[in-house]
């Protein structure tokens, strides 16, 4: 007598059929629904799930894997918001006058101070440097503007370059310069502006 024969294809359907009998684990529901909604707990419901699906035959692990990867998610866009968060209150921190070490504003700057020149009149922070080490700008003069509102941006600009320009001293390859208030600044109680030499290319010494 032959041996039975098998049809797989009635196999398969037999198995499927004995899958769909068998219950959907609650815990791959919360799985799902917590790393959908970002919830701390997923991972937990999820270790819990595929416990209970191995040793009790339940169904669910698709379930589970989607909600992990909902809840990963969740989780890279809190890390991103934290970190945007850090720099954003760095910021703050630095535009509340917590400048790094060496750096000065601008309109701090006392006659004689040596620093590295920007590229353009205006407010700016520098980076203070001896006059005996390699720099590009010195401070030579202070002036007051007076109390008040602040006047026109342009108008200080024009005033105070063409001040600054009048008494500095004839030096070659030097180009006059000068740091003047914003209406921040102005408000900040730095009612002046500073004079300085911008040289062409980098010196040791003060102007003399």
């Amino acid at each position: 007598m032959s041996a039975p024969q098998h049809d797989p294809e009635l196999f398969d359907e037999l198995m499927r059929a004995e899958l769909r009998n068998q219950p959907i684990s609650r815990y791959a529901i919360a799985t799902l629904v917590s790393g959908l909604l970002g919830g701390l707990l997923a991972p937990v419901f999820g270790a819990v799930a595929i416990s209970r699906i191995r040793k009790q035959k339940q169904r669910g692990l698709v379930l589970v894997i989607c909600g992990l990867v909902a809840f990963t998610a969740w989780t890279g866009v809190a890390a991103y918001r934290i970190a945007i968060g850090a720099a954003w209150w760095q910021q703050r921190q630095a535009g509340q006058g917590r400048l790094p070490e060496g750096v000065a504003h601008g309109l701090d700057l006392a006659v004689g101070e040596c620093f590295r020149a920007p590229a353009v009149s205006g407010e700016a922070d520098v980076f203070r440097i001896p006059c005996t080490a390699q720099h590009t700008g010195e401070a030579f003069e202070v002036l007051p503007l007076g109390e008040g509102p602040m006047p026109d941006i342009l108008e200080v600009y024009r005033n105070t370059l063409a001040r600054c320009e009048a008494d500095a001293r004839p030096v070659p390859g030097v180009r006059v310069q000068v740091v003047t208030p914003t209406s921040s600044s102005w408000e900040g109680g730095k009612h002046r502006a500073v004079c300085y030499y911008h040289f062409a290319a980098e010196v040791t010494g003060p102007v003399r």
